[in-house]
Parts: structure tokens; sequence; C-alpha cells
């Protein structure tokens, strides 16, 4: 199944050289795109959207927003750990679920963007396989900032709720009995889930496009196999 994909993916196209009365058909693979080619946003695009994305996608912006979640559920976990918050479901770590929290304040971060990195480098790879050579720091620039505008889909939520949880204005075992009984805080945090999940499904490929200038389906695979590996390695660390 990968096979095909990956030739799927490496669709060469050809090219006429004439030597003398003779012309020669040769297949060329299809490699790296121009700078403007790569780097322009998806065409189509409504003219504010082109803007937003020139501005995410640019280093400073991109490296200050993936800074800002990581560092933002580094603190959540903090404030989840003062609320005696407990880990649900239950950490595959071996840490116990009552001190989870205390322990997430210090690997959040780092776990977020070690997870920035495998996307990146998945990204990179099957866009290898694709015949594209994007740079590097391209890739890891636009993928920064998809990492961002996904991870806001829960840390805006949590960067609310976590504090009233701590101050006790929502109570902490009517939060842990509402999730375990599906009530309204259940539903509540299924929603930002699904709102994590869409912006991820979007943001993952049009950074694969923007990045490398593969676009179409096959922008779409590299970005939810991107996806896979971000969240695959997140889950593992991240309650």
């Amino acid at each position: 199944m990968m096979s095909r994909i990956v030739a799927g993916f490496a669709r060469p196209s050809r090219v006429t050289h004439r030597s003398g009365e003779r012309a020669v058909s040769v297949a060329r693979p299809q490699t790296t795109l121009g700078r403007t080619a790569a780097t322009a946003p998806p065409a189509g695009t409504h003219p504010w959207m082109r803007a937003l994305l020139r501005v995410v996608f640019t280093p400073v912006v991109a490296y200050s927003l993936l800074a800002t979640a990581a560092v933002g559920y580094a603190w959540v976990s903090l404030v989840l750990a003062l609320a005696d918050a407990r880990a649900m479901p239950e950490p595959f770590l071996r840490i116990d679920a009552e001190e989870y929290f205390w322990w997430g304040a210090v690997f959040y971060a780092p776990v977020i963007v070690a997870a920035w990195l495998l996307a990146s480098d998945v990204v990179f790879l099957l866009s290898l396989a694709a015949r594209r050579r994007p740079r590097f720091t391209r890739v890891l620039t636009a993928m920064a900032g998809a990492v961002s505008i996904g991870t806001l889909g829960t840390l805006i939520p949590d960067l609310i709720t976590s504090p009233l949880r701590a101050l006790g204005v929502i109570p902490e075992q009517a939060w842990e009995a509402s999730i375990s009984a599906q009530g309204g805080w259940f539903v509540f945090t299924w929603c930002t889930l699904t709102v994590y999940l869409l912006l991820f499904l979007v943001a993952f490929p049009v950074a694969v496009r923007h990045s490398t200038g593969i676009t179409g389906w096959r922008a779409a695979v590299i970005g939810v196999l991107a996806f896979v590996a971000f969240q695959g390695f997140e889950y593992v660390f991240i309650r």
C-alpha cells in the first residue's frame, strides 16, 4: 500500500530536448520548485487567507507561536497540579495519576517540541520520496506554525478552565465526576478535541503545500501521516 502511495507521489514529468533534427523525450522527475512557487500560499484562497498564511509561516511568528503553545501547556499542567487534578485517562507512563500534572509541568513543553520535530521529519522524508527537495528549515517553520494553530484548539479552553478548577470555581470533584459520567464537561472536552483535530487536519496539509510545493491529495496524505506521528508521540506523554 505504501509503495503505491509513494509511486503516486513520484509522478515524473517529461521534457523534450532537441539535438540537430532529432527530438529526444526524456523523463525527468519533478524536483525542487522555485522559491516563489514553494512558499506561495495555495492558489484559489481568499486574499485575507493568503496574507494570514504569509504571516503565520514566517519564522518569527511560527516559532513564537510554537513557544507559546509549549510554554502554555506547561503552565496548564502546573495549574492543574495546583488544583489536585487527576490525569484522565490513566497515563501510559509509570507516573501516579495524582502526581502526573506536577511532572507534566516539566515535560509537556519538551514533548510538544519533540513531536513537532518528528512531524517535520515525516513531511521532509515523504517529500523526498515524492522527488521533491524542500529546504528542511522551510519545513520546520511551516510545521511550527501548523502545530501552533492546531494546539490552540485545546490550549485556549484549557487556559480558561484550568485556573477555574484551581480556584474552585469549577469544583475538581464535579469536573472528574462529569468526565466519568459523560456529562456536560465531557461534551465540552470532546468539542474542543474535535476543533483541535479539524485544525490539525487543515493546517498540516496547508503547511506541506506551503513548504514543499506538493499539492492535492498528496499534500493531504503527507499531512495526515505527519499528524498521526505527531499525535501518536504526544499521546504517550500528554493527558
